[in-house]
Order: C-alpha cells, then structure tokens, then sequence
C-alpha cells in the first residue's frame, strides 16, 4: 500500500502535469499577444514539467519526437557558431533568447503529449488571432480606437497589440488553419465558416493592413491552396474549373487594388530611385543597403561565417563613417539567409536549408488537417525570411517555434504511450 504522504505527493504532481499543460495552451494563446505573458506562461510551463509526473517517461517521448531533434541540432549548431565567435575574442550571445527557444518544443511536448493537448494548443492561438481580427476590422470601421502610436505612423493603424508585418503574417497562419479545417470539414456550416474567416482575413491583410511581406507571403500561399484543391482525389471538372476561377478573381482582385499597386510597384520604385539619387533611408532603401554591406562580410569568412552575434558589429563598422549612419543602423540585415550566411558561415546555411526540407518532408507524412496547417506555416515563415528577418524579433520566432512545438507525430510512427503509474 502506498503511504499517505507518497499518495499526496503523487496526486500533487499531477496536479503540476495539468497545470503545466495548461500553461502551455495558454502560452499559445499569448503568443500573438504579450511578450511578457508568453515568457511568464513558458517558464511555468517549464517549472511544471519539470515537477510533474511521469517526468523521466514524459521527457524521453518528446526527446524522440523528429521536429524536436531538428530544433535541437540547430541550437547544436548556433552554440558552436557562438563558440567560434568566442574563441575569436568576441563577446559571447549564448544567453540570448534566440538560441535558447530552440528548447521550446522539448519542454512543451512533455506536457502536450497527445494529439488532442496539441490541438488545444492551435485552437488557443487561433482564438486569440481571431480575436485580434475581430478588433483590427472593427478599428478600421471606427468601432474600435486607434492605437497612439498610429498617430505618428500611419502604418500601424488598424494594428492591435503588434506592428502591422507581425499581425499580417499570424492572420496569414490563421487563414491557413481556417482553408485546412475548411478541406476537412464534413458538415456545410462549419465548411462555410471556416471559408469565411479565411475571407475575412484576406480582406483585412489586402485591404487594411497592407503589409509588403504581407503581400508577397500571400502569393506561395494562395499557390499551394491552388494546388490542394486541383489535386484533391473526386473532384470533378466542375469543381476544379470554379475554384481556379475563384482563386483567379482572388489574385486579380488584390492586384488591381489600389493598396496593392500602391504598396507594390509606386512606394517601391520611388524608395528605390530616392535611395539611389539621394541615399534617403527608405524602406527598401534600407534592404537594399543591409544586403550590399552584408555580401562582403559572407566573402570574408565564407565557409565557418564570422560567429554567432557578430552580423551587427561588423556592419556597424562597415557603415559608421557614412552619412545617415543612425538611419541605416538595423539589427539584422532584414533577410534570414543572409543572417545565417554571415554567422554560420556555408556549413551553417547547407545545414539550415536541410532542415527546412526535412521539415517539409515530415509535415507531408502528416494527416489533414494538420498537413495543410503547417506547410502553409512553414510557406509562411520562409517567404517573409527572404524580406525579414523573423527570427531576430521575438514575436515571429516565438509564434514559428511554439507553433512547431504542437505539431503532431507523423501518421506513420506510433503516437509515444506514457506507462501508466499502478498502485502497489
């Protein structure tokens, strides 16, 4: 029999489990939100899987899981780029943040060890992107205010707690979820519902926030759902013939827009030709000097990279005694690849670009509507990183990871069975 304090200490730590998993929902729900409470909400989610029960059990499943391992050998390789950095004499960037969520869908597949606590994760974050949605379009009719800070930049109205790229990408992944649910669907209401929302969403990124990432990110997205709706087994002529139609008008639609020529060809051909007569610090302005300065910095150290860290520094240097310096002054050059470049050197980016394909790979094995949902996140984050840089800023590389982290086995490996715990 087991003793009294043992049988409270075992029901606490289940108490621990539940609670761990819930903080890990509810970090997804966070995430598009608040940047302290997603911090708050995963370090007690780390406190709790840690404590929990069936610790050991609960650790070696989610060590096992494939997106996990790939996680976990890209922070192997951002430590050695730091190391390498550090052996040079630079100042050490292990601490930073962006090294350590690579541990994020460890921790959080010990508490969401199911399909089902997975699930709960993506319908967390899909409600609170929803409901960011809900208010940004209510902004735009005038039901809701105005942020202050879209006083002083236009571009942020109609933005609710992020700047207008970051709403723009995460109503991007809720469109993708709303189109997945949409395939799957067995009863017409919901089919219809899910459409909606994803109509609701293009309307608001084309017509409302119109972000330049954005708009490019829509292109291999509207592309591949082309391509899952033409491919889908039983569709008849008819059907493919009216959704290609449909999609067409979609596309046609956002380009004659105003917004989206305007965004587009106008504003990039104007801060182009004022960067190249003036040296005006424009948008594109900008891109264009962060990517010029970085390619000889790839040429310098073109196998190992420069070390973790060391983009910023050495284009600082490379830019001090040029007029505009302040205004030209960016933390990363604005496109992943070429982060990574600097940084990590070839080696870095060959193992990168593997990654990113055995991910592909994996989330092919998937079953619907999970397969769709996150082909067309990773459409997403690979798009916008060749304009951004996403994984630099804390809400595009916490929304990436933590969704990573909720993505479910492959169909074609056994879901992990934790033992249960029997009484003696």
């Amino acid at each position: 029999m087991t003793s009294a304090p043992a049988r409270w200490v075992e029901t606490a730590r289940d108490a621990l489990l539940v609670s761990g998993r819930w903080f890990a929902v509810l970090s997804l729900f966070a995430v598009s939100l608040n940047k302290p409470a997603t911090n708050i909400l995963l370090a007690l989610s780390l406190v709790c899987a840690l404590l929990g029960s069936q610790t050991r059990a609960r650790w070696m499943a989610s060590a096992r899981h494939p997106v996990v391992i790939g996680a976990l050998a890209w922070w192997g390789v951002m430590v050695l780029s730091g190391l390498h950095a550090w052996a040079a004499g630079h100042a050490s960037q292990l601490t930073g943040s962006p090294v350590w969520a690579l541990w994020y869908p460890l921790i959080l597949g010990t508490l969401l060890t199911d399909t089902a606590w997975r699930r709960r994760g993506l319908i967390a974050f899909a409600v609170a992107v929803g409901g960011v949605l809900l208010i940004s379009c209510g902004q735009f009719l005038g039901l809701f205010p105005q942020r202050e800070v879209a006083l002083a930049l236009p571009a942020m109205r109609n933005t609710v707690f992020k700047e207008y790229t970051q709403q723009g990408l995460t109503f991007l992944m809720l469109a993708s979820m709303a189109v997945a649910v949409a395939l799957v669907a067995q009863r017409p209401k919901q089919r219809m519902l899910a459409c909606a929302l994803a109509l609701l969403t293009l309307v608001n990124v084309v017509f409302i926030l119109k972000s330049r990432t954005t708009y490019i990110t829509l292109v291999p997205l509207i592309v591949y759902w082309a391509w899952r709706l033409f491919g889908r087994r039983g569709a008849g002529w008819r059907a493919v013939a009216a959704t290609g139609g449909l999609l067409l008008a979609i596309a046609a639609l956002s380009w004659a827009v105003q917004p989206v020529r305007e965004r587009l060809l106008q504003s990039v051909t104007q801060e182009i030709t004022r960067y190249a007569t003036q040296r005006e610090p424009t948008s594109m302005g900008i891109r264009l000097e962060l990517w010029r300065r970085t390619l000889p910095l790839i040429e310098d150290a073109p196998v190992f990279g420069h070390g973790l860290g060391q983009w910023q520094p050495l284009y600082r240097a490379a830019i001090e005694n040029l007029p505009q310096f302040d205004a030209f002054l960016m933390g990363h050059p604005h496109q992943e690849m070429l982060l990574i470049w600097t940084e990590q050197g070839t080696v870095g980016l060959l193992a990168y670009l593997a990654l990113l394909v055995a991910l592909a790979r994996y989330i092919r094995r998937l079953d619907a509507p999970y397969r769709d949902i996150y082909a067309g996140i990773l459409l997403i984050y690979v798009t916008a990183g060749l304009a951004n840089g996403l994984w630099a800023d804390f809400s595009h590389r916490h929304v990436f990871i933590l969704l990573l982290a909720c993505i479910p086995l492959a169909s074609t490996k056994k879901q992990p069975v934790l033992p249960a715990r029997v009484d003696p």
